[in-house]
């Protein structure tokens, strides 16, 4: 069978760009494109994803993994999977560089990134900030033929890249909904949440508005941000609390302040009237439904989001498998008590 080397030197150009062509990475002129497809279709050649795993266990191919607020439970499942997913991989060649920070700092997220494309990363899995300087930097990536995955979090560009995670919007419609069939009408609710650093949990605040719009008498009191820091959370909820006290449901959106918002209406004596709905199924939150603090929470499949994430830089780098689309969602699914 005719080889890429030869397929090259039929069509004038070098070995790099008919990779190029293979495995639809990078910028090749339309016609030299043409070309290298016309003769790969004539001499009958089909890349070899088992060629291109011995090429790369003897050469390495690097993927870099970016996780902001890796301190976070919530990234616990991901992280062992995405290490699971490395070991396996790391059999024919794939090699993995971490960059797990602690809390939300662009100018750091930004420097990993910066740090990993000088160290010659071929993807990057990260959960991207919402800020310019970073959807600058991964379109500076995407832009430089670097695989880019979007994990637990997408950013807005249109620049093409993948994204595996939830859907954040439905994801607040389906606790606005949640709220409505277990809170006693009328609903008069606060949202506490992160903060805006990051984009879906913004989606998800939206969706919840649209949703909870449409019950009858539902009134949104508060929103709080409590940076994922459970002593914040308990600050912001006790002032919540004292200045809404028709409240009667909360929206935990983000799990990381979820302790602090639990201790809040522990300490406020109101734990057994306010209706609870929160997102994930951390530690502090299986806790917190246990003592019946929390009614029902979201679940979103952190682990499966960790094993597609680094199945999606194995198949594009080493099998030459494009995307089939560009988002992978996992279900959000409703947990109460019963099957935690």
């Amino acid at each position: 069978m005719i080889t890429i080397k030869q397929i090259a030197e039929l069509c004038g150009v070098s070995r790099g760009t008919v990779d190029r062509v293979i495995n639809g990475r990078g910028k090749v002129k339309e016609e030299k494109r043409k070309l290298i497809l016309k003769t790969m279709e004539e001499f009958g050649y089909k890349p070899n994803p088992a060629a291109r795993a011995l090429v790369t266990q003897r050469q390495g191919i690097l993927v870099g993994v970016v996780l902001s607020a890796s301190e976070i439970d919530f990234f616990e499942p991901i992280i062992e999977a995405l290490k699971k997913s490395a070991g396996y991989y790391q059999r024919v060649g794939l090699q993995v560089r971490w960059k797990l920070l602690k809390g939300y700092h662009a100018e750091e997220q930004c420097a990993a990134i910066v740090a990993l494309r000088k160290a010659g990363a071929e993807a990057i899995l990260i959960n991207p900030l919402n800020e310019p300087v970073i959807l600058q930097e991964l379109e500076d990536c995407i832009r430089h033929d670097i695989f880019v995955v979007a994990l637990n979090n997408d950013f807005d560009s249109k620049e093409n890249h993948i994204y595996v995670g939830s859907d954040y919007g439905a994801g607040g419609r389906t606790a606005a909904a949640l709220l409505q069939k277990i809170c006693p009408a009328p609903i008069h609710v606060g949202i506490a949440y992160s903060g805006a650093r990051m984009l879906g949990h913004m989606h998800r605040i939206q969706g919840f508005r649209e949703r909870l719009s449409a019950v009858p008498g539902a009134v949104l009191e508060a929103v709080s941000k409590n940076d994922d820091d459970p002593i914040k959370a308990y600050d912001e909820t006790l002032q919540m609390l004292e200045a809404h006290p028709d409240l009667n449901a909360i929206f935990i959106a983000t799990s990381g302040g979820a302790r602090g918002v639990c201790q809040a209406l522990v300490k406020k004596r109101c734990a057994d009237r306010i209706t609870v709905v929160s997102f994930d199924t951390i530690p502090a939150i299986q806790t917190a439904m246990r003592a019946g603090i929390i009614d029902a929470a979201i679940y979103q499949h952190p682990r499966r989001q960790g094993q597609i994430a680094m199945q999606m830089a194995y198949d594009y780098l080493i099998g030459g498998i494009k995307p089939a689309k560009k988002q992978y969602l996992v279900q959000n699914e409703i947990r109460i008590l019963e099957n935690l």
